[in-house]
């Protein structure tokens, strides 16, 4: 695939915890980042460049020979892990047609490393690489970023070998904080001016938070000497469960800890999203202390957000220390932005997840339908349950505003079941009308699927509205499968001799989508919304999306494509064999009043012939 675009998808992530990398790190890191720079302009697949810009051959050619003659490893991996290109300097010392690469955990380990870090957009570590001309495996320094519109992969390494054999205690301190096993404040520092360096316009802010804790200090003095604080430890390592997702831990001063909160998780709603943040780590601070019988600490939190509050590392910490004065000022646990105009939609979260709380109670909720349409008739085969949130003050919420804190809060399980219920009543009142189509699919949430009693509560709402599960069909997230355990089987099956459909949703998100269809018993899939955007004007996401189609085909497993726009995507996708339809160019979410109406304009609802 074309190298250009990979700086859009770059975004700052944290050596993972086992790293243990020499003095070089930082160099070595440095050498990476601007080979990274010069593969990202280079263009050496673009045969849409090089056709129309015939002026551009001789610097492109350049530009390979560089790459060529690199000393670097790189390489291009397609979303299944398997190389697409590799320069000559990796070509040569790995065994002829090597697929996958033997990248390896540790220097003994069995386990392939490429596998377990592809979900992640952006992992940079150590590795072990197996190399041809001997059995033992040799240290490398590797970065790997995943283009998120193609789920391909760019890898770059270097041999790091003569650097293990000069690490020395004080390169280890140089990376860890001992006290906490984090990052010290000097790379802290460098992580930060990455992150400016990373962001993008479609990704143009991050955000850093200072969290104090003012009994630290004196807790230090009163412990024996060189004995390491239980608390600050335990704190650490609480934050540190941040990290998983993209986030920076490290220690800023002795009662002070950072976190740095990377470009790609501070898109929408992003006051929304901090402040849930801030709450979950005082909740947590909250706990410690608790626990370790310190009623008197007390913990602050500042947050500064680039570029508003700050252009450069030393700034954007100066803002958050100054926001920790702030909150200090108040005289108990809280939290402050840098910038007022931030801390003025501080409250924003917390009344949403009151205003949530009461929703129930005062029936707030509505299930919105969706049509799916099949091409091949034109007619519409079943619907998608939508939940709705009309609240009295915000007006009618989707989902997207307000299910993060049901998530957070444990609602999500309370307001799935809701939706199962609601839609019980609905399709008993089509079919009395006569107006029943299809299935009626419904999302179940992770939280949901791994309650004990999530196949009964089911069946129980099945049996009070005397109707049969193979009227409906579960979609279920991928995150379900990420951590597999012996229940999931069991529950899939249950929940098959019930006689529910089981579909996968967002088929294609993420890198363990095709090891899911392989080991669960799924009967579809749903593609996942970016493949179809735009692809009427991107010719790779069309061919990836095809080869979706065929190997769904191939696994005798229907495919549901959702999103669709325009007439042209619709086109499309019927001709690669994708036969159910879901979209605005049909349909909008309906209130269950206005389905009536949409069925008596059915053969009308695609306005173009698609083929």
């Amino acid at each position: 695939m074309p190298l250009s675009g990979w700086l859009l998808s770059s975004a700052v992530v944290p050596l993972p915890a086992a790293t243990a990398l020499s003095g070089d790190t930082h160099a070595m890191l440095l050498a990476l980042t601007v080979l990274l720079l010069l593969v990202i302009v280079l263009s050496l697949y673009n045969r849409k460049l090089l056709q129309s810009n015939k002026a551009a051959d001789s610097e492109q050619q350049a530009l390979k020979n560089l790459l060529d003659q690199s000393a670097e490893f790189i390489a291009i991996l397609d979303s299944n892990l398997q190389p697409t290109y590799l320069n000559p300097a990796f070509s040569s010392v790995i065994p002829a047609q090597q697929s996958p690469l033997a990248v390896f955990k540790d220097e003994e380990s069995d386990v392939l490393l490429l596998a377990e870090i592809a979900p992640q957009p952006h992992w940079q570590g150590e590795a072990w690489l197996q190399l041809a001309q001997n059995e033992r495996r040799t240290p490398v320094a590797l970065t790997m970023t995943r283009h998120q519109e193609s789920g391909s992969y760019l890898l770059t390494g270097r041999d790091v070998s003569h650097c293990k054999r000069k690490q020395t205690e004080q390169d280890a301190d140089y990376i860890y904080d001992a006290d906490t096993g984090l990052f010290t404040p000097l790379l802290l520092n460098q992580f930060i001016q990455n992150a400016i360096n990373s962001t993008t316009a479609s990704q143009p802010q991050f955000a850093i938070f200072l969290i104090k804790y003012n009994q630290v200090l004196s807790y230090m003095a009163a412990a024996p000497q060189g004995k390491v604080p239980d608390v600050l430890r335990s704190l650490s390592a609480q934050l540190t469960q941040y990290s998983s997702k993209g986030a920076v831990v490290a220690r800023y001063n002795t009662d002070t800890l950072a976190i740095l909160i990377p470009a790609h998780l501070c898109s929408a709603q992003i006051e929304v999203n901090l402040n849930r943040l801030a709450h979950k780590i005082l909740l947590v601070a909250d706990q410690a202390a608790q626990e370790f019988k310190q009623s008197a600490l007390q913990t602050y939190i500042g947050i500064s957000i680039y570029p508003l509050d700050g252009a450069s590392p030393a700034v954007l910490l100066s803002s958050a220390s100054t926001a920790i004065c702030n909150a200090a000022r108040l005289g108990r646990s809280n939290m402050q932005f840098a910038n007022s105009r931030y801390q003025l939609k501080a409250p924003e979260y917390l009344a949403l997840e009151t205003e949530l709380l009461k929703a129930q109670e005062n029936d707030e909720f509505d299930v919105y339908y969706q049509p799916r349409l099949s091409i091949g008739s034109n007619r519409v085969v079943g619907y998608e349950a939508l939940l709705r949130w009309h609240n009295p003050k915000r007006g009618i919420l989707a989902p997207q505003y307000f299910l993060n804190i049901a998530d957070d809060t444990g609602q999500v399980v309370v307001l799935d079941k809701l939706v199962f219920r609601k839609c019980c009543q609905q399709l008993n009142h089509w079919q009395q009308i006569g107006i029943s189509r299809g299935r009626m699919s419904v999302n179940i949430s992770t939280l949901s699927f791994r309650q004990q009693d999530f196949v009964s509560s089911l069946q129980q709402q099945l049996e009070d509205a005397q109707l049969s599960a193979d009227l409906f069909e579960l979609e279920l997230h991928e995150d379900i499968f990420l951590q597999p355990d012996s229940t999931i089987n069991t529950t899939l099956q249950q929940l098959i001799t019930l006689g529910f459909h089981l579909t996968l949703d967002n088929f294609g998100q993420g890198i363990s989508s095709l090891s899911v269809l392989r080991e669960y018993p799924l009967h579809s899939l749903k593609i996942a919304q970016s493949f179809i955007r735009d692809m009427e004007h991107n010719e790779q996401q069309r061919n990836i999306t095809a080869s979706l189609i065929r190997l769904a085909s191939y696994l005798q497993i229907d495919v549901i494509a959702t999103g669709i726009e325009n007439e042209m995507q619709a086109y499309l996708l019927h001709v690669m064999g994708c036969d159910i339809l879901q979209g605005h160019l049909f349909s909008k979410a309906l209130p269950a009043s206005e389905i009536p109406a949409l069925l008596a304009r059915e053969n009308r609802l695609l306005r173009k012939e698609v083929g």
